[in-house]
């Protein structure tokens, strides 16, 4: 039975937007696929005392890898090139910040504000190497990851670890 062209035209029309449904669903699958799976984890070191020659002290302490703060990522990647990255960030924390004089408060504060800011920018070269990786299929993996290693590195040089940013104390 032929179809009359009314019906026909519903029926391309019909066709048309089952497709273009199928092609919406396939794209946001693929981006799916195209994004690396991304996990962040904060942790803290407790900073109990007020003054600033004892605060400095026990952050060089307590402090990891001898670093007021620090972030590590890890990238990782399957045969089938399904990319995760996990960001460890760990910074102090100041149990009794009312304790502190309120001009060393005022320090304290600042310094945390870009120390957290200058910790994210090494979160950011994490997310920048997951990122080439999945935009590259996976190929030479370690000589991205590596690539981006260098930028913490050339980062820190840079910014003294932060110093030219603000982290400084007091």
């Amino acid at each position: 039975m032929q179809q009359s062209d009314p019906d026909m035209f519903k029926s391309r029309k019909r066709l048309r937007f089952v497709v273009v449904i199928l092609l919406i669903v396939v794209a946001g699958t693929l981006s799916a696929f195209a994004n690396p799976t991304v996990k962040t984890n904060w942790a803290t070191y407790s900073v109990n005392s007020t003054g600033v020659d004892q605060i400095l002290r026990e952050m060089q302490q307590k402090g990891p890898n001898g670093f007021w703060a620090f972030t590590r990522w890890y990238v990782r990647w399957t045969g089938s090139c399904q990319v995760s990255l996990e960001i460890n960030y760990t910074m102090p924390k100041h149990s009794r910040p009312g304790a502190m004089p309120a001009n060393i408060r005022r320090e304290w504060d600042n310094m945390i504000a870009a120390l957290k800011a200058h910790e994210q920018q090494h979160g950011r070269h994490g997310i920048n190497a997951a990122r080439e990786l999945v935009q590259k299929g996976c190929r030479n993996g370690n000589a991205i990851v590596a690539k981006w290693a260098e930028q913490d590195r050339i980062y820190d040089r840079n910014t003294g670890h932060g110093r030219t940013e603000g982290v400084i104390f007091p």
